[in-house]
């Protein structure tokens, strides 16, 4: 009987978040993930706050998937709120102190993984950020 052996490739930048705004979203370029569509991703958020995060405390983390890498399932601007147009991975919850790395991993299993992606967060803790980046690592599987 067949063994799928899963590894996981390195971590890739996939979002640098920089001093993103209270309330505002921020959207990567285009990812490829090449011909080989890889059976999940690991996703790993990481911000620090510049300030002591209010209200909501949390970076939202979301995806956006295309077939062809020109036509995405998120909205075309963020000009507006538009939670609920893209693909929802997970919350990063923030402390409530200034200047702690907040940092979480989020896993792919059960969301829709296409040759081309984009990640999409959302600032919902009260205050801007300090930095911040979402990496991923693709994970394949080889059959022996």
């Amino acid at each position: 009987m067949p063994v799928l052996t899963q590894t996981q490739g390195t971590k890739t930048l996939g979002l640098t978040l920089g001093t993103l705004g209270s309330g505002a979203y921020l959207a990567s370029g285009t990812i490829d993930l090449t011909v080989a569509i890889p059976l999940e991703l690991s996703i790993e958020a990481e911000a620090i706050p510049n300030g002591v995060p209010t209200g909501n405390l949390q970076l939202v983390v979301f995806v956006e998937t295309s077939l062809d890498g020109t036509n995405f399932t998120g909205p075309a601007t963020r000009a507006t709120a538009n939670d609920g147009q893209e693909t929802f991975v997970g919350l990063l919850p923030m402390a409530a102190t200034t200047a702690v790395r907040n940092a979480k991993a989020f896993s792919t299993a059960g969301l829709p993984v296409t040759r081309y992606f984009r990640f999409v967060a959302k600032n919902d803790m009260g205050v801007p950020l300090a930095s911040g980046t979402i990496n991923y690592g693709v994970i394949k599987g080889d059959s022996t």
